[in-house]
């Protein structure tokens, strides 16, 4: 929901687009996001424009005041290239894409969005685009056009690497996710 979204600085001028959290795994907390610098804010923070690449900041996620149709930050842009120096040794952990599998190995789907509670920056869940067989196998019929989409509590997964992994068995799950969409049953 929040990416691509244009990031502003306190005095109104867009830094750049949401790029995604820096996620703590040992605590799923959100405690930085990235920023893909408009040309204006790269050429305000005085950054070299590399070659064939964009220029990607790192910001602590208590800068955002406000989150609505644009984020905007406490700071003006001119603030901003101390603090992204401070934040650059953090590196992505992107769970995008990535694929979820259950405690016994059975392909789940994978991650298309996070749900992040932006009072505490506390991320509660995956949201999880199923397989059909998934899909099936949890109770829910495939629409014609898109795909089943759950909600998978991040207390179950156990571990984060190629994949990720959970803590439960498929049919464990069923108690255990919340319908996002398209989930007929």
């Amino acid at each position: 929901m929040l990416m691509g979204k244009n990031v502003v600085g306190s005095e109104g001028y867009i830094i750049g687009e949401f790029d995604g959290f820096y996620l703590d795994l040992n605590t799923w907390k959100a405690t930085a996001f990235y920023v893909d610098l408009s040309d204006e804010a790269r050429d305000e923070l005085d950054f070299k424009k590399p070659l064939f690449s964009k220029i990607v900041i790192c910001l602590p996620t208590q800068l955002i005041k406000v989150l609505g149709d644009v984020i905007t930050l406490v700071e003006p842009v001119r603030n901003l290239k101390d603090i992204a120096e401070k934040e650059k040794q953090l590196r992505s952990t992107k769970l995008d894409g990535k694929k979820i599998v259950s405690a016994k190995g059975y392909s789940l789907g994978e991650v298309e969005g996070l749900d992040v509670d932006i009072d505490n920056w506390q991320l509660t869940g995956l949201q999880v685009s199923l397989t059909d067989e998934a899909a099936t196998e949890l109770g829910f019929k495939r629409p014609i056009v898109s795909k089943v989409v759950v909600k998978i509590p991040t207390n179950i997964v156990s571990s984060v690497g190629n994949f990720i992994t959970l803590d439960q068995s498929i049919e464990n799950l069923k108690s255990l996710v919340e319908c996002i969409r398209s989930c007929k049953t």
